[in-house]
C-alpha cells in the first residue's frame, strides 16, 4: 500500500503569514525584500524540518492501533520545494528517495548569482555573517556528498534530479558541480534529466520521469 502527503511550504498557501517575506530583491520599493536571502533559506530549511515532523508523527494519526507500519519514505518538490527536497534528503536519514524538481542543492552559488544580477553585495545586512556561517556549515553542498561511506548523507539513496536547461531563475549551472559529484553508492540510484528547451517549469516530461522513478522504487 502506498500513500501521498501534500503540504504547503511555510509562509505559502494556507500557511501564509507575511507575503512581503516571499518577495525577492527589486528596484521597486513596493516589491523589494532586503532580507530575501535569509527569508528564502529559512522557508526551505523550515519546510525540510516539517518533513521530519511528519515522519515522526504521521503513523500515529493514520494507524493509531498499529494497523500498518510505514517502512519507507520519499520526498519530491518543485522549485522552492525542490530546494527543500535537497535539504531534507541531506538531513533526514529515513528518506530513501528524493526527487528535486527545478531546485538547487548549492544555496550559496544560487543566491550569490541572484544577488549579483540585482546589484546586491554578498555582505551584511543582506547576508549576515551568522547566516553565512550557518549556510557554510549545513547546506547540502557543504556536506560530504562525494564520500563513498556513511559520512555522506546521500549515500545509498535514490535521487532523481529534474531541471530545465533554459531555467533562468534556478540556472542548472548552480547545481551542475554538486550533481555531477554526488555519490550515492551501489545501493543508491542517481538519475539526472536536464530537459532541453525547458525553463523554470515542471514539464510533462519531468512529471513522467518522476512517475516512472517512483514506480521503479515501489517495484510496481
Amino acid at each position: 500500500m502506498t500513500g501521498w502527503v501534500k503540504k504547503d511550504h511555510r509562509n505559502h498557501g494556507t500557511r501564509l503569514v507575511d507575503q512581503q517575506r516571499n518577495l525577492a530583491w527589486s528596484k521597486d520599493p513596493a516589491k523589494n525584500n532586503d532580507q530575501h536571502a535569509v527569508d528564502m533559506y529559512t522557508i526551505q530549511t523550515g519546510s525540510a524540518e516539517d518533513v521530519s515532523f511528519l515522519i515522526n508523527h504521521l503513523s500515529s494519526f493514520l494507524y493509531p492501533s498499529g494497523e500498518r507500519t510505514i517502512v519507507e519514505w520519499g520526498i519530491a518538490g518543485v522549485s522552492l520545494g525542490g530546494h527543500s527536497t535537497w535539504i531534507a534528503l541531506s538531513r533526514e536519514p529515513r528518506l530513501t528517495l528524493g526527487i528535486p524538481i527545478i531546485g538547487c542543492p548549492n544555496y550559496t552559488k544560487l543566491i550569490s548569482q541572484r544577488a549579483a544580477s540585482s546589484d546586491i553585495p554578498f555582505s551584511p545586512p543582506y547576508f549576515p555573517v551568522s547566516f553565512q556561517t550557518y549556510v557554510g556549515t549545513h547546506d547540502p553542498a557543504q556536506l560530504a556528498y562525494r564520500a563513498k561511506d556513511a559520512s555522506n548523507p546521500f549515500f545509498g539513496k535514490k535521487v532523481l534530479v529534474l531541471s530545465g536547461k533554459e531555467d533562468k531563475l534556478v540556472p542548472w549551472v548552480a547545481s551542475a558541480e554538486f550533481v555531477e559529484g554526488l555519490e550515492v553508492g551501489e545501493e543508491g540510484v542517481k538519475r539526472v534529466v536536464v530537459e532541453e528547451g525547458a525553463g523554470h517549469e515542471c514539464t510533462r516530461v519531468m512529471q513522467k520521469e518522476a512517475g516512472v522513478f517512483v514506480r521503479e522504487w515501489l517495484g510496481l
